[in-house]
């Protein structure tokens, strides 16, 4: 019998604090500067949680990161972010989890990837 966990201690973490990681792990994916496996060590070191590359993109893309975003003064910034940025991470995010699934279905079931689905179905 082991002794030991393999999983981090869940932490409790603001809204906006996983809104920031999840940006942070998705921009460096985008950006070649980490890969999806590097994406999903960062955030479960990071959470405490399971996190991967797909669960942050569902996670940006749902009702509570959304929020976090939109309570933020326009002129926010923090650690070279701005809420311009995080913005723009949510809709990357929301479109990922609508359209990338190699059978044509969603990922998640946010209102906002419902949004891009609809949109690229309408094209």
């Amino acid at each position: 019998m082991r002794d030991h966990n393999l999983n981090p201690p869940k932490k409790k973490l603001p809204p906006l604090v996983k809104v920031k990681l999840a940006s942070v792990a998705l921009a460096a994916v985008l950006f070649d500067r980490m890969t999806d496996k590097d994406a999903g060590r960062f955030l479960r070191e990071a959470t405490g949680t399971q996190w991967s590359l797909r669960t942050c993109m569902q996670y940006l893309s749902g009702k509570e990161a959304l929020a976090a975003t939109a309570a933020l003064h326009v002129d926010w910034t923090e650690d070279s972010m701005t809420k311009q940025a995080l913005k723009q991470m949510t809709k990357v995010a929301a479109f990922a989890v609508a359209n990338t699934h190699p059978k044509n279905t969603p990922l998640c079931g946010s209102d906002l990837a419902k949004q891009y689905r609809e949109a690229r179905l309408d094209e």
